[in-house]
């Protein structure tokens, strides 16, 4: 039985990502900004249209006022076209407005052919435009602010529309209609539209290159990371990624990552280091073991002397062996944080004086002293904190000459405890200061395979300091003894 699993869409890259995002958005910035361009240059068009239109209409009016006494002196058959001479050197060469003006005794006049024919009644009454919705008694009352302009439209073109009445005398009116073609503006506004929509298409081709271009320019440096980190193995640890100098958040990270490339070196480092050492300091008891076992193979059951050796010999040397793995594991699990959840308080004043007890008690051979021991409480693993007070102990017991004196003591700042043992032993040159916190280096080889030393002891009790968050010191003057110090925060 076969099921058909539904392939999921493979995810976009990040290249594209970004120039889609980067496309899109200025697209959407293009777009809304040549839209806003548009309306309200359609908006500028249409408002000095009208404008237009109301000052039209009010030169009219200011003819017929300037002219009242001379229009009034005329025959009514005679005034409206002495009202239009007057208008004529205004109008001669705007062909898009057109007027029709007329008064209460029926006569007429038209500006051009067919405006009768444009301004029918039918035409407005699909519109809902009142003919004659401005009343002027006073021309110097009419401003642009309070007329209102209609517009419709005819044969496929937009006008404009202003009807006004006009009351010259008390037996005497003119009615005033105005109209103006939108036509060209309308011409004007596709032209500008079509311009726009060509400036639009060029925009997008630039965008879309730009996009690409700087994309591809700005994604080459984690091209360049990824492929370097791709070609990074245990084996060529050394390899850095070329920073581009120009100390930006991506200089920052290529910073960052080999920063991490080289903690990575070290560490790996160290880890071969650590099984080199691990495996020669096996070796060593475990060539004596089957060195032991080939004499026994050989000859040695039939001499007791030579079995009971062998076999005593074989057994501290596996006691060597598990001793050396234990301390391997500890170290393993400080690392590891192991002992973290184990935190609770302790007074380490109690914990130095119990130690300082036990060596009296065991070491006969050495002179040992509690200068100090007071109360200092801090939250630790306790049984950690006194096998590292144990471990210093042992150490100073080991390199300290017999009838030499060992000081323990502890005291107490505002913040911090310091856990100290001094010792009148054989000192530690000082360019080894630092090299004996190192895992299995011993300033004096074979003096350690005497007194025990696996060389991890200082290693664990560092450890255990920084498990707690605290510092190591070591002070040493060669055939003049040494001081070791645990201090920590409290």
């Amino acid at each position: 039985m076969s099921s058909n699993r539904v392939q999921e869409p493979k995810p976009m890259k990040l290249y594209t990502r970004i120039v889609l995002f980067f496309v899109l958005a200025f697209s959407i910035l293009l777009v809304i900004s040549f839209v806003m361009v548009f309306y309200f240059s359609q908006q500028i068009v249409l408002n000095e249209n009208r404008s237009n239109l109301i000052k039209f209409n009010s030169y009219i009016i200011n003819v017929i006022k300037e002219n009242e006494e001379a229009l009034l002196s005329l025959p009514t058959s005679s005034r409206l076209d002495f009202i239009s001479e007057k208008i004529y050197p205004n109008i001669k060469d705007n062909t898009l407005i057109s007027y029709k003006i007329s008064d209460n005794y029926g006569d007429v006049y038209l500006s051009s052919e067919g405006v009768d024919e444009l301004l029918n009644q039918d035409n407005f009454s699909e519109y809902n435009i009142d003919i004659f919705k401005v009343h002027i008694d006073n021309p110097a009352d009419q401003t642009e602010d309070n007329v209102d302009v209609d517009s419709f439209r005819y044969n496929k073109n937009e006008y404009y529309y202003l009807g006004s009445s006009y009351l010259v005398s008390d037996d005497y009116t003119i009615y005033i209609q105005v109209v103006k073609n939108l036509n060209d503006s309308f011409v004007y506004m596709t032209a500008l539209f079509s311009i726009q929509i060509a400036i639009s298409i060029v925009c997008l081709a630039i965008i879309i290159f730009i996009g690409i271009y700087g994309t591809k320019r700005s994604l080459k440096p984690l091209i360049e990371i990824a492929e370097t980190a791709k070609n990074i193995t245990e084996n060529n640890l050394n390899t850095r990624i070329k920073e581009t100098g120009n100390d930006d958040e991506l200089d920052q990270l290529i910073k960052s990552l080999n920063q991490m490339i080289g903690q990575l070196e070290s560490a790996f480092d160290a880890q071969k280091q650590f099984v080199s050492d691990a495996s020669h300091e096996l070796r060593i008891p475990l060539t004596v073991i089957q060195g032991y076992s080939d004499i026994l193979s050989s000859w040695g059951k039939e001499n007791p002397q030579l079995l009971e050796e062998s076999v005593d010999s074989i057994n501290e040397e596996i006691q060597n062996m598990k001793k050396l793995v234990e301390e391997l594991l500890l170290i393993t699990r400080l690392e590891n944080n192991y002992f973290t959840q184990k935190f609770e308080p302790a007074d380490l004043g109690e914990l130095v004086t119990k130690v300082y007890n036990e060596c009296e008690m065991i070491d006969a051979t050495h002179s040992f002293e509690l200068t100090r021991a007071g109360h200092c409480l801090v939250k630790c693993n306790e049984s950690l904190i006194l096998q590292a007070l144990r471990a210093l102990a042992d150490n100073s017991m080991k390199y300290t000459p017999a009838q030499g004196k060992i000081c323990f003591s502890c005291t107490e700042t505002a913040n911090r405890c310091i856990l100290s043992v001094t010792d009148t032993g054989i000192g530690i040159p000082e360019s080894e200061l630092e090299n004996v916190r190192r895992r299995f280096f011993r300033v004096d080889s074979d003096r350690s395979r005497e007194t025990g030393g696996t060389g991890l002891g200082l290693s664990i009790i560092e450890s255990i300091v920084k498990l707690h968050r605290g510092e190591l010191v070591i002070e040493s003057t060669l055939g003049q003894g040494t001081n070791m110090k645990i201090i920590l925060i409290r």
